[in-house]
């Protein structure tokens, strides 16, 4: 997969230091610094994907793939246009970055009880945060009597710091080994099925995506999908993969003691 990225990417033409995230399950990260390759292969876990989300799916018909707070209100896109029945992995995403702004979650990722929600929450959010024992959870979509359809629980939040906090830490090593700050990358290029669909500000915002300006982060469809065509249909691709492939230097993760802090 990481081979087929930068093969798509182009990394062997490139001239200033460029950045390609493959966000899924597991997450392929390939750094060119201006003069050399590093990557690196993390283990995000499914939670991406939907899977040990309480009530997370895949972005299939019914999936909320969009949380929006606008106006003391929470919209919600959901795929097909139908009732919502659970949440996608941009949903997540979109969910606990608006939660975070609004002052719903605090830093660490605590939904906060009702006594230390801000005065200033506007009622609609307030009522939306509800405490199962001492689980807290966020309301994204009711059903038609009312009640909780869709909701993003404590645990959610979790699983998804956990994801996160792989990506992002994963990316941190490699500039680390580099010597390079995010302030010194030209491009962030994000691939994958599920890469292509998160909303950069609200991956910012929960630390996934280093803080660049948005024109420096682009979106390259499933690179690795494409990376493997051109590998097959041409010799001289397949060639070109074969000396990114011995260009480039694997930093395993596991050993990296600042990767584990």
């Amino acid at each position: 997969d990481t081979v087929a990225g930068m093969l798509a990417a182009s990394f062997d033409r490139l001239e200033r230091p460029t950045l390609l995230v493959d966000i899924g399950t597991n997450g392929e990260i390939a750094l060119f610094t201006g003069r050399h390759i590093l990557c690196a292969s993390t283990a995000a876990g499914p939670a991406f994907e939907g899977a040990r989300i309480n009530q997370g799916m895949r972005a299939t018909t019914g999936a909320i793939e969009k949380v929006l707070v606008k106006a003391g209100a929470l919209h919600i896109n959901t795929i097909g246009n139908v009732p919502p029945v659970g949440l996608c992995g941009t949903a997540l995403i979109d969910a606990v970055a608006e939660m975070l702004r609004c002052g719903i979650m605090d830093e660490t990722g605590r939904i906060l009880p009702h006594d230390e929600l801000p005065t200033a929450l506007p009622t609609l959010l307030r009522q939306r945060v509800m405490f199962n024992g001492e689980e807290g959870c966020f309301v994204l979509a009711y059903d038609a009597k009312g009640h909780a359809a869709v909701r993003v629980c404590q645990r959610d939040i979790r699983e998804l710091q956990l994801a996160s906090g792989a990506i992002r830490a994963g990316i941190d090593t490699l500039l680390n080994r580099a010597g390079l700050s995010p302030d010194d990358l030209d491009t962030v290029l994000l691939a994958g099925g599920f890469g292509n669909f998160i909303r950069r500000n609200n991956a910012q915002r929960i630390g996934l995506l280093p803080p660049l300006p948005h024109d420096r982060i682009r979106y390259i469809g499933n690179a690795s999908s494409m990376g493997a065509k051109m590998a097959l249909l041409s010799t001289r691709e397949c060639e070109r993969a074969e000396s990114l492939r011995k260009q480039a230097l694997h930093v395993d993760l596991s050993l990296d003691a600042n990767f584990q802090m």
